[in-house]
């Protein structure tokens, strides 16, 4: 076996856990994300004024200045209040949910070698119509959007794995 083909296996077997877990224990799930989330954006508020503080005066200086506290304050609401930014997470959820399957599909289309890229594409299919489902229902439950999302990420685990155990071909 190529390490391509057994780093293949083991994103596939992290994607499959990564949607048992969620189907679950849905609300753990989402908490940690929206912690995380939070903890990306102070992280990123403090680096970014930071680099405002130590640049030169002028506009660009005013610029990462002001966006280094809106990352601030984005990071400490997800911290200090994470229904509103629940919200945002459905909604970042919901649109990286259909650019995965935009991507997924053009990539399935573009992989003659494959006999098998049907499968590839129908995973992609999958994801961009949660995407758009989640667009048009914001106001799903968090459990709904983690548990939906833990199924699409069974799926698409199963999906990978089969394809890069039975079906890997170059």
């Amino acid at each position: 076996m190529d390490s391509e083909r057994i780093l293949t296996i083991a994103l596939s077997v992290i994607i499959l856990l990564f949607g048992i877990i969620s189907m679950t224990v849905p609300s753990a799930v989402f908490d940690f994300l929206v912690l995380l989330a939070g903890v990306i954006f102070l992280v990123l508020g403090v680096l970014t004024a930071g680099l405002a503080l130590s640049a030169e005066s002028g506009t660009p200086k005013m610029i990462l200045l002001g966006s280094g506290l809106i990352s601030l304050l984005i990071g400490l609401l997800a911290v200090i209040s994470p229904y509103v930014a629940t919200i945002a997470i459905g909604y970042l959820i919901a649109l990286w949910l259909a650019l995965n399957g935009i991507m997924t599909i053009a990539y399935a289309a573009s992989i003659s070698w494959e006999k098998h890229r049907i499968l590839t594409g129908i995973g992609g299919v999958i994801s961009l119509l949660l995407g758009v489902y989640l667009f048009i229902n914001p106001d799903a439950g968090t459990a709904l959007i983690i548990m939906i999302l833990g199924i699409f990420f069974v799926i698409s685990g199963i999906i990978s794995l089969a394809m890069s155990l039975f079906f890997w071909k170059k």
